[in-house]
C-alpha cells in the first residue's frame, strides 16, 4: 500500500519536475536575450530546435528516475533529499552539456548556465512546497482512518511505517484482536469479531487485515461482511516475518506470488552501487598500491608465512566464496580457533577478543586500524563483496544462525557495514545481525556514502577493533 501510493505520487512530482525543466530551458532563450551580459545575439541565435527539447526530458527523466530525487520528498530527510536533487540536476546537467558539446555547438555558454541555474532553482523550489504542503497535510484532519485487524508483527510493523510517513494521510485509529499490542498509543476497541460494527461506530475508511495462518477463515468472513460498507480491504500476508526486509510481490495470471528469497535492491539500485563499487575499489587500489606495498613486506619480515590470508566465507544469497586479507595471526591460527572461541549466557557464539594470543604484533596493528581488509577491495573488483553491506559471515559462526538472521545474505556483503560504524567488535556477532537487517530495509545510495563517511572517523579513531 506504501509501496504502490509511494510511486504513484514520485510519478506525478517526476512529471512536474520534467514539465518545470523544460519551461526553464525555454526560459533560457529569453533570458539570454534580455540580460546586458556577453556579446549580443538575434533570437533566431537562441532560438533552440524542438529536438533539444526532447533530449532534454529524455536525460531529466533517466538520470531522476536512477537517483529518484522524486522519492526522497516523501521517504527521506530534508538534507538527503535536498542532496539528490542536487545530484540528480548536477549529472543531468553534465550530461546534456557533452551532448551540446558534440552536437549543437552553436547554443550559448551563458544561455546553458540560465538553463542549469534557473532549472536547479525551480526544482528545489518545487519540492520544498511539496515538502511543506506534505506537512501541512499530515497536520490536518484531512486523513483516512486506519482499523487493524490482528496483532501479528507484521501487522505491528505496518503500524510504525503509518506513524512514520504521516504524509499518507493514513491514521491507525485502533485495532481489535486477542492480545495486547505494545504501542500503547494504537487502543484495543474490541474482539475481531467486533470488526464490522466497530467499523461503522468509528468511521473507518480503511481496514487491514494482519492475522496468522490460523485465522484466515476469519478474513474471509469479514471480508464479505464488510463488502456492504464504503471501505478499503487490505490484508497482510504473514507467510514469514516481513518486517524484517524487502519482500516483492507480483502477480502471476491474478495470483499473487510473495518472493521469498531475491535480492532485496531493485535493477537501479543494483545497477548503480556496482557501478560505485568498481569505481571506487579500482581507484583506491591505484592510490594505495604504496601502503599495501609496505604491509606486505612488514608482515613477510616479522612472521613467516604468506602475505594474503583467504578464508570462505558466506555471501550473497549463501554462496561462499574466498575472502582475502593481509595475515595478521600466525599460520597455525585456524586450528587454534577455539582456544578463544566463547560463549555468552544464552548460548551465542563469541568468536573474537581483544586478547587474542594469535594475532602478531604487526597483525593488531593492522586490525587496530583496520587495514588488515584493504585486499578486500578485490573481492569488491570481482563482485563477490561490496564497500557496503552485512558482514561476510564465516561459515561456522553461520551455521548456528537462527532462521530470520539469514535474511543479512540478500545482498552482497561488504568491506563496512551499518554495524561497523555503530559499535564494531565491542559488540557480540549475534547482534549485528538486526544492524545489517535495518541497512537492508532502509537501503539507499546516500545510505552507502554516509556509512563509508563514517566509516573513516570510526577506523581514524580506532574504536572497537581488535
Amino acid at each position: 500500500m506504501l509501496e504502490r501510493l509511494g510511486h504513484r505520487l514520485a510519478g506525478s512530482v517526476l512529471v512536474w519536475d520534467v514539465i518545470l525543466t523544460l519551461c526553464c530551458l525555454y526560459a533560457a532563450s529569453s533570458a539570454r536575450l534580455r540580460l546586458e551580459l556577453g556579446n549580443t545575439l538575434g533570437s533566431s541565435q537562441v532560438q533552440l530546435p524542438w529536438q533539444l527539447y526532447f533530449i532534454v526530458a529524455t536525460i531529466w527523466t533517466v538520470i531522476f528516475l536512477l537517483l529518484t530525487p522524486q522519492r526522497a520528498i516523501f521517504w527521506r530527510g530534508l538534507i538527503e533529499a535536498l542532496g539528490r536533487l542536487l545530484a540528480a540536476v548536477g549529472l543531468s546537467s553534465l550530461a546534456f552539456a557533452g551532448l551540446l558539446y558534440l552536437s549543437v555547438r552553436e547554443v550559448s555558454r551563458l544561455q546553458f548556465i540560465y538553463f542549469a541555474a534557473g532549472d536547479l532553482i525551480a526544482l528545489l523550489v518545487l519540492h520544498l512546497i511539496i515538502r511543506s504542503y506534505i506537512h501541512y497535510r499530515s497536520q490536518t484532519s484531512l486523513q483516512r482512518r486506519v482499523l487493524l485487524v490482528g496483532t501479528t508483527l507484521a501487522g505491528q510493523q505496518l503500524v510504525r511505517e503509518f506513524a512514520r510517513h504521516p504524509w499518507i494521510g493514513l491514521r491507525v485509529v485502533g485495532y481489535t484482536g486477542d492480545e495486547l499490542l505494545p504501542d500503547d498509543n494504537v487502543p484495543r476497541l474490541g474482539p475481531i469479531e467486533a470488526t464490522p460494527q466497530l467499523v461503522v461506530d468509528h468511521q473507518i475508511d480503511e481496514v487491514v487485515f494482519a492475522m496468522p495462518p490460523q485465522q484466515r477463515d476469519h478474513v474471509v468472513g469479514l471480508s464479505l461482511k464488510l463488502q456492504r460498507h464504503p471501505v478499503m480491504l487490505h490484508m497482510v500476508p504473514d507467510v514469514i516475518d516481513l518486517a524484517f526486509a524487502r519482500t516483492p510481490v507480483e502477480t502471476l495470471g491474478g495470483v499473487p506470488v510473495i518472493s521469498l528469497r531475491e535480492s532485496a535492491l531493485n535493477e537501479p539500485q543494483r545497477a548503480l552501487k556496482r557501478f560505485f563499487d568498481i569505481l571506487a575499489s579500482g581507484l583506491l587500489l591505484v592510490l594505495l598500491a604504496p601502503v599495501i606495498s609496505v604491509i606486505a613486506l612488514a608482515i613477510k619480515i616479522e612472521s613467516s608465512g604468506p602475505v594474503f590470508f583467504f578464508q570462505e566465507r558466506i555471501g550473497q544469497h549463501g554462496q561462499r566464496f574466498r575472502m582475502i586479507k593481509f595475515r595478521s595471526m600466525y599460520q597455525d591460527s585456524d586450528q587454534r580457533w577455539k582456544e578463544v572461541a566463547r560463549r555468552d549466557a544464552v548460548g551465542h557464539l563469541l568468536h573474537k577478543s581483544n586478547d587474542d594470543p594469535r594475532v602478531t604484533r604487526i597483525g593488531r596493528k593492522l586490525r587496530r586500524t583496520s587495514m588488515d581488509e584493504l585486499p578486500q577491495l578485490f573481492n569488491v573488483l570481482r563482485g563477490e563483496m561490496s564497500l557496503v553491506g552485512p558482514r561476510p559471515e564465516m561459515p561456522y559462526v553461520a551455521a548456528e544462525y537462527e532462521p530470520w538472521q539469514w535474511q543479512r545474505f540478500r545482498v552482497l556483503p561488504g568491506m563496512t557495514g551499518w554495524w561497523q560504524v555503530n559499535g564494531r567488535s565491542d559488540r557480540p556477532m549475534h547482534l549485528h545481525t538486526d544492524d545489517d537487517l535495518y541497512y537492508i530495509q532502509n537501503y539507499s545510495f546516500w545510505l552507502d556514502l554516509r556509512i563509508l563517511l563514517k566509516t573513516v572517523a570510526v577506523v581514524f579513531h580506532g574504536h572497537g577493533a581488535y
